[in-house]
């Protein structure tokens, strides 16, 4: 199955495949947090796009990041 980028599904993998060098000494909540704000700012700043795709994934990284949270 082929994910897109910016998708939810997206997001998710790059949650998800983050390495978790740091987890030791953050709870799972902080962790979360540290790789959702490296990833917005990386949509933010560093990805060129016309802005309603940049609001859609970023709308897309918050319902990753909460569904990840949840768990």
């Amino acid at each position: 199955m082929t994910i897109l980028f910016g998708t939810v599904e997206y997001f998710e993998r790059e949650i998800l495949s983050t390495p978790h060098d740091l987890s030791n000494s953050l709870s799972k909540d902080e962790y979360l947090k540290s790789i959702y704000a490296k990833l917005e700012n990386e949509v933010l700043f560093n990805f060129v796009c016309d802005e309603k795709i940049r609001i859609e994934c970023l709308q897309n990284l918050q319902i990753a990041y909460e569904r990840l949270n949840r768990n």
